[in-house]
């Protein structure tokens, strides 16, 4: 299960869900906390605003300040709520409320400024709010004071406390939620992959042929690739029986001819010539179609291949098989043209129709291949072109010709299955094998092969 990319994606969501919503409540922990603490400057600044309201410098100089102020909490003994003033460095009055504490004025406050500082108290943590200001009478007597007020922070640690843990226990909750919403949304994501398992072990036990499309369109091309993947392993089998039936096809008439001398005591030279005649032919027959079920086919991973020089290899060898007919042969390849195809397929596409065009030609013959839709655009695919100046085949041959085992002409040598080793190599490969009436007069084979 560790292994298994359902479990790896919902470690990895979880992880990157666990560290959003931690830093997530970090910062929104953090955002509170600091308006919480603006909130209490804002407090702060009332309160000493309220004070300097109500205060007065009276004739003689003094500071004049009601018993009772509006606020409450200035009244109430250990209320965490303080105000100080101060001449100087000297303690003129002091809010009933701060019996027990203990307040210092700075003397870095400049006049009109806030100052706030963060003392330990005797109840606890404070913030304290400096302000100095100069106050006037009527006589146009002035002097310096410097107010204190002071608040407790057991009230906002207080909040702050309880909004972390409401906060904590909601993204909690809502982790354990999602957990399990990412949990079923992976299972049902990966729900095509598992169909694609099941359908595989379908095709396996033969319940299927192919795979479907209804896998989602991020595993369409897997699925289309699977698909060429079995039709190619088919079609390797179909070849390979094939080659079983054409190998047994071959060596049925040579065993009936060497049967026949089962009943024979002696032998003649003739018969000998026979016998090692059919002998050499079974042997060239089992090596062929051996070398013939070695080609793969069509593959969805294979190297271009130049075909020029297998054309060269092939018509080099037949030139000499055929230097009696003295046969004029015109060759024309695009330049660099190639082709993703096995080298035996290829060779069993241009030898078996190179040999038929070199059997019956007259005179001439030609070969050329070249790219479709070349130029700017991109290929299509190529052609091969291979034609003579013989007879050509007739119309209502053709059918036959691309048949197993039949041949137009009973006299001729072989087995009657070049031309349909041809048309299945260009079938693989999904292409299409034409026969025309070729400009030389004689047979005209066209092969279009896809890119």
């Amino acid at each position: 299960m560790k292994n298994s990319i359902q479990s790896r994606l919902i470690i990895s969501a979880s992880i990157v869900l666990f560290c959003f919503l931690g830093l997530a409540g970090t910062a929104l922990d953090t955002a509170y906390q600091k308006g919480a603490q603006h909130a209490l400057y804002e407090k702060l600044q009332i309160h000493l605003y309220s004070i300097l309201t109500n205060a007065e410098l009276g004739i003689n100089g003094k500071l004049v300040l009601p018993s009772k102020l509006a606020e409450p909490r200035f009244s109430q003994i250990d209320s965490g709520l303080y105000a100080y003033v101060f001449d100087e460095n000297q303690l003129v009055w002091r809010s009933p409320s701060s019996i027990g504490q203990v307040v210092t004025a700075l003397n870095d406050v400049k006049l009109g400024e806030r100052f706030f500082n963060h003392q330990k108290q005797t109840s606890g943590l404070a913030v304290e709010l400096h302000y100095k200001v100069i106050l006037e009478n009527n006589n146009d007597l002035s002097r310096p004071f410097q107010l204190v007020i002071v608040e407790s922070t057991r009230s906002l640690d207080s909040q702050v406390t309880g909004f972390r843990a409401v906060l904590w226990r909601w993204l909690g909750g809502i982790a354990f939620i999602l957990l399990i919403v990412q949990f079923f949304v992976l299972r049902q994501s990966l729900q095509p992959l598992r169909k694609i398992v099941q359908d595989l072990n379908e095709i396996r036990f033969a319940e299927r042929d192919h795979l479907d499309n209804h896998y989602g369109e991020e595993l369409k091309d897997i699925a289309d690739t699977l698909n060429k993947l079995i039709d190619n392993e088919r079609m390797h089998l179909r070849r390979y029986r094939n080659t079983l039936a054409d190998l047994a096809h071959s060596l049925k008439t040579p065993l009936s001819v060497l049967m026949g001398f089962y009943g024979q005591d002696d032998l003649t030279p003739k018969d000998m010539r026979i016998f090692k005649t059919h002998t050499l032919q079974m042997r060239q027959m089992v090596d062929y179609q051996l070398h013939k079920a070695a080609v793969k086919g069509h593959q969805t991973m294979v190297k271009p291949v130049a075909l020029e020089p297998i054309a060269q290899q092939i018509i080099v060898s037949l030139n000499k098989v055929y230097k009696h007919k003295r046969l004029k042969v015109d060759v024309k390849f695009a330049n660099d043209i190639k082709y993703k195809i096995e080298k035996g397929d290829l060779f069993e596409l241009f030898g078996n129709l190179l040999d038929n065009a070199y059997h019956w030609a007259s005179t001439q013959l030609s070969v050329s291949a070249l790219t479709v839709n070349g130029g700017t655009a991109p290929p299509t695919g190529i052609q091969i072109i291979i034609e003579d100046d013989g007879p050509g085949i007739a119309v209502d041959d053709l059918a036959l010709v691309l048949k197993r085992g039949l041949k137009v002409d009973e006299s001729m040598n072989g087995n009657g299955i070049g031309l349909a080793i041809v048309n299945e190599v260009v079938a693989s490969y999904r292409g299409t094998l034409k026969s025309e009436q070729g400009q030389l007069g004689g047979q005209r084979w066209v092969i279009n092969l896809p890119a």
